[in-house]
């Protein structure tokens, strides 16, 4: 539940800098809080692996390895979704695709009943497992492209397209 904490106060902190500058969008609000909630899940793999690593059955090869790569990865895919289109929008695709693949890790905990350092024993395991659809969702709508953006993009690189049109 950390990580949806981060991922609402990030979102919550992406509006009121917006609605400073009076510029107010949720959907590029709650991708900076998806964005800072990926950084700061990828720091705590490299900094504290030990809960992770929990996550993971004894069978898994390399496991600290993996660990620290996923760690990297969720990194660079959080500052991936700070990337201009078309990039924001294959990076929320990869996110999406990240959360599917570390899903059954998610299901491991729960359905081994494994304790994991610094989380609450019992139901917890199991009221996670619903919040990954949630991030998963999250990661597609906020760099979703804006209906402009397809047209902005063919204006940038058609040379068909006037110059007018281009700016």
């Amino acid at each position: 539940m950390i990580f949806l904490v981060v991922l609402a106060i990030g979102t919550l902190i992406a509006l009121a800098a917006q609605a400073a500058r009076r510029t107010v969008s949720l959907r590029q609000a709650a991708r900076i809080g998806m964005a800072i909630a990926m950084v700061v899940a990828g720091i705590s793999h490299l900094v504290r692996p030990l809960p992770f690593l929990q996550h993971l059955p004894a069978w898994v090869p390399a496991a600290e390895l993996l660990i620290f790569v996923t760690g990297i990865a969720e990194v660079v895919l959080g500052l991936a979704l700070l990337l201009p289109q078309p990039w924001r929008w294959r990076a929320g695709i990869a996110l999406a695709a990240y959360l599917v693949a570390v899903f059954p890790a998610n299901v491991y905990v729960a359905v081994a009943g494994v304790d994991v350092d610094g989380q609450p024993d019992g139901v917890y395991a199991w009221l996670r497992l619903p919040f990954q659809v949630l991030f998963i969702a999250w990661a597609l709508w906020s760099t979703r492209p804006n209906s402009g953006d397809a047209l902005r993009h063919r204006a940038a690189t058609d040379p068909q397209v006037p110059e007018r049109v281009r700016q």
